[in-house]
C-alpha cells in the first residue's frame, strides 16, 4: 500500500474521531463527572468496540450490515434508545455540588463494568461509526485488495482510537479544566445530558 494512502487513511480517521459525536461527549461527560480509572475505563470501551468494528470491515460484514434495511435500522434504533437512555440518565443524576475537599472535588460513583460497556456499547451500536469505517475502507481499497491491506487500515484506525480517546481523558481530568467544571458541574451535566438525548433522536431518525 502506497504511503500516500496510509495518510489519507489516518487523516480520514483523525478527522472522524476528532468530530464531536456521541463517543466524544460520552467520554467527556464520564471524564468530568467520574475518577480517572471510570473515564479511561469508558475509553477501553469506546476502542474495543473499535476493534469490533475493524474485523467486521475487514470480514466484509459491514457490507452486509448496511445493505440489509433490518439489520442496520435494528442497529440504529437500539444505538438510538441507548443514547437516550445515557442522557436520560445524566439528567436524573445531575444535581448541584457544593463539596470541594482540597485541590479535588466530590466525583460520582459508577462501576468499572458500567464505564466500560457505556463506552462499548455507544461506539458498536452508533450506525453511523458502521458508515463511516465502511467509507474510509472503501475509500482507499477496492475488491483486489488484500487482506494484508485491509489489516493495514484497521491498524492504522485502531492505533489513532488508542491514542486520541486517553488522551481527551487526560486533557478534560487536568485540575484547571476540573476547577472550571465544579463551578458549573449541575448545568454542564444537564447539557451534556440533552446533547445524548438530541444525539440519539438524530440516530433514530437518520440525520
Amino acid at each position: 500500500m502506497a504511503f500516500d494512502t496510509l495518510i489519507l487513511v489516518a487523516t480520514i480517521s483523525f478527522l472522524g474521531m476528532i468530530s464531536p459525536g456521541p463517543d466524544f461527549f460520552l467520554v467527556l461527560k464520564n471524564s468530568l463527572s467520574y475518577n480517572r480509572k471510570m473515564a479511561l475505563l469508558t475509553c477501553l470501551g469506546v476502542i474495543i468496540a473499535i476493534l469490533v468494528h475493524m474485523s467486521y470491515c475487514v470480514a466484509g460484514i459491514a457490507v452486509l450490515i448496511t445493505a440489509t434495511p433490518l439489520l442496520y435500522n435494528a442497529l440504529r434504533y437500539a444505538g438510538a434508545a441507548y443514547l437516550i437512555w445515557l442522557g436520560i440518565k445524566a439528567l436524573i443524576a445531575s444535581k448541584p455540588n457544593t463539596t470541594y475537599i482540597g485541590k479535588q472535588q466530590t466525583k460520582q460513583s459508577i462501576s468499572e463494568k458500567s464505564a466500560f460497556m457505556q463506552g462499548f456499547l455507544c461506539n458498536l451500536l452508533n450506525p453511523k461509526a458502521t458508515l463511516f469505517f465502511l467509507a474510509t475502507f472503501t475509500q482507499v481499497l477496492n475488491a483486489e485488495s488484500s487482506t494484508f491491506d485491509k489489516l493495514i487500515v484497521a491498524l492504522i484506525i485502531w492505533i489513532e482510537a488508542i491514542f486520541w480517546w486517553p488522551f481527551v481523558v487526560l486533557i478534560f481530568q487536568t485540575q484547571s479544566v476540573q476547577r472550571r467544571y465544579f463551578k458549573i458541574q449541575f448545568i454542564i451535566d444537564k447539557l451534556l445530558g440533552v446533547i445524548l438525548i438530541t444525539l440519539g433522536i438524530k440516530v433514530a431518525l437518520g440525520f
